[in-house]
């Protein structure tokens, strides 16, 4: 019996080659909760209900685990819309034949993760910082992990260092918003004390700051920071400033920036 030459052609595919998978986040998007069915070959698979209450962001599709198979990177919206807390992240990974299988939520991030190859396979990086409401000192740790087996697995972690300062003002520090702290020190080396003073913006527990020159200078600004520190390092004869981790803020003779 000959078969058409279609027909042949299909037989010698791999099942993954013939198999098409979609994932779909259905129902509100934002401020509400939403449902994940994944498709395969047309069939409807249910993966998350909106009974689950879960806010849920669909951030890629590809072969994450190089099986050949669709599998996707999901967004969970801790804060559903809102800005309350980082997201975090999960893998749904498919098998075939009706089979897919959910990781456990990895990592968090306020910004959206960069996937790219990493050793031959795809592999998502994530940022995490401890922004939100509190005092505690800024921490920023990026860490890549890779889909295997249905799991979600770490395979690199890095944390970002703090510039060594002479002396700070930090936001664990304040008690509240009514609470002012100062530092002083001889930033333009004129032989007098000069003063930087802060209030809290409790919100997000960061410091607004100021500068008082002994010779009467002032320069203040809108952005705040969990700290704010003297360095060692001078430009146009002023002591350098240091805004959180790293942040490096050099006087340009009329201004910090």
């Amino acid at each position: 019996m000959w078969l058409p030459l279609a027909i042949l052609a299909s037989l010698a595919l791999p099942l993954c080659a013939q198999t098409k998978i979609k994932y779909t986040v259905e129902g509100r998007v934002g401020f509400g909760y939403n449902a994940l069915v994944a498709t395969e070959n047309g069939k409807p698979y249910p993966l998350i209900g909106q009974s689950e209450e879960k806010c849920l962001l669909m951030v890629d599709q590809r072969d994450f685990d190089g099986n050949g198979l669709t599998d996707a990177l999901v967004r969970h919206g801790i804060g559903c819309g809102g800005n309350c807390c980082s997201d975090t992240f999960f893998f749904v990974s498919a098998f075939g034949k009706g089979r897919f299988e959910i990781s456990d939520e990895f990592a968090d991030s306020w910004d959206e993760p960069t996937i790219e190859k990493w050793n031959g396979k795809w592999g998502v990086v994530v940022v995490s910082t401890n922004e939100g409401m509190n005092t505690d000192r800024p921490q920023e740790i990026t860490r890549r992990f890779i889909l295997e087996r249905g799991k979600a697995v770490k395979v690199e972690e890095q944390k970002r260092p703090e510039v060594p300062s002479l002396l700070d003002l930090r936001s664990e520090q304040f008690a509240g918003s009514e609470d002012p702290h100062s530092i002083e020190y001889d930033l333009d080396g004129d032989g007098k004390t000069d003063k930087i003073s802060g209030r809290l913006g409790e919100r997000w527990g960061r410091i607004y700051w100021q500068v008082d020159f002994a010779d009467g200078k002032t320069f203040s600004t809108d952005h705040g920071c969990k700290r704010i520190g003297v360095l060692a390092a001078k430009t146009n004869g002023v002591h350098d400033l240091v805004c959180d981790l790293d942040n490096v803020l050099r006087w340009d003779g009329s201004k910090y920036q």
